[in-house]
């Protein structure tokens, strides 16, 4: 166990590979397991509860979170508000999930899964095991992840390949809304501004502003990967129920 101190600090240092790391990576990939059951074995009223009460779990962390970093007088505009995809996601989670709707679940699916499954994978947390920020960041990134699985299995929510285009229209217009949040506030959501601290994919792509040319481009492709296990699903059943036009 471990004490209220340490789970209070900010000062615990994260390293990507480690066990915690790993240990959380291990956590999230049977959490996806249990909720890909749930989602076949539970009828749509169940399946709508579980969707609903874990967005509201993961919309509260934030809010928890925030509260705890504001009591300890840690809140800082230019890097706390909830303003990168994953976290603003989080915050509108319960909004976004409380009932099924096909034209914005085909958004949220490649937002989230594209985005998301990368900093699961390179993440760059508020702070190392145990402490709360740790905790935060896996809950919402995690949680994002297995909510929006759960949604589309569930649901049979799957979206179309020209909704890449449409998603990609989006984060540009988050990226442009982005631009003079991060100049006013001197801050760097979305990593405009700089790379993040820890090691990620943007290291591979050249100094500012080079890596955000390259990711706009790797956006697309993420998109795409994401979509495969769509566009192989409905290959082999091609009466598979998808978003309307």
């Amino acid at each position: 166990m471990f004490s209220d101190n340490v789970f209070f600090s900010a000062d615990i240092g994260f390293t990507s590979f480690s066990q915690s790391h790993l240990g959380a990576v291990i956590v999230f990939i049977l959490f996806v397991i249990t909720f890909v059951n749930a989602a076949r074995r539970l009828d749509d009223r169940q399946n709508l509860l579980l969707t609903r009460s874990v967005s509201v779990f993961i919309s509260l962390t934030v809010v928890i979170w925030t509260a705890i970093h504001m009591a300890y007088g840690r809140f800082d505009p230019a890097v706390n508000l909830p303003l990168s995809i994953c976290n603003l996601f989080a915050v509108m989670a319960p909004l976004l999930f409380w009932q099924p709707n096909r034209r914005r679940f085909e958004i949220v699916y490649f937002f989230v899964l594209a985005g998301t499954l990368q900093a699961i994978i390179t993440p760059d947390p508020d702070g190392g095991y145990p402490s709360y920020g740790f905790f935060k960041y896996w809950i919402v990134h995690c949680g994002l992840v297995v909510v929006a699985v759960h949604h589309l299995l569930a649901f049979k929510l799957y979206p179309r390949a020209k909704g890449i285009l449409h998603t990609f229209v989006w984060l540009n217009i988050y990226i442009l809304c982005l631009i003079p949040i991060n100049l006013w506030l001197n801050a760097n959501y979305f990593y405009m501004m700089s790379k993040p601290v820890n090691p990620s994919l943007l290291d591979f792509f050249g100094p500012w502003p080079f890596y955000i040319i390259v990711t706009e481009g790797l956006a697309m492709v993420f998109f795409a990967l994401v979509y495969l296990p769509i566009f192989i699903a409905r290959k082999n059943k091609p009466k598979m129920d998808t978003i309307d036009s």
